[in-house]
C-alpha cells in the first residue's frame, strides 16, 4: 500500500514541474474571491447559512428526514472553506 502510495505521489509531484493544477479547486477559490469582494462574506458561509434556514424549514414543514439531510451540508462547506483556505496559504 505504502509502496503504491509513493508512486502515485511520484507520478503527480515530479521534481520538474510542479503540482498537477486542481481545477475544482481553482473554480471554488475563484467563486469565493469573488463573491467575498461582492458581499463582504465568503461564498461558502453563506451556502452554511442557506444550508441552516434550508433544514429548519424542511423540519418545520414536516418533511423531517429531508431536513437532516439538508442540515447534514453545512459541515461540508464549512470544510471545503477550511480547506480552500489552506491550499490558499501553502
Amino acid at each position: 500500500m505504502a509502496q503504491a502510495t509513493a508512486m502515485q505521489y511520484n507520478q503527480d509531484y515530479s521534481a520538474n514541474s510542479e503540482p498537477k493544477k486542481d481545477i475544482a479547486e481553482s473554480v471554488l477559490r475563484s467563486a469565493d474571491r469573488s463573491t467575498k469582494q461582492a458581499t463582504g462574506v465568503s461564498l461558502f458561509h453563506i451556502l452554511t447559512i442557506g444550508s441552516i434556514g434550508a433544514s429548519i424549514a424542511l423540519f418545520l414543514s414536516g418533511k423531517r428526514l429531508e431536513g437532516i439531510f439538508v442540515g447534514l451540508w453545512a459541515p461540508t462547506f464549512e470544510a471545503l472553506k477550511t480547506a480552500s483556505d489552506k491550499k490558499r496559504e501553502s
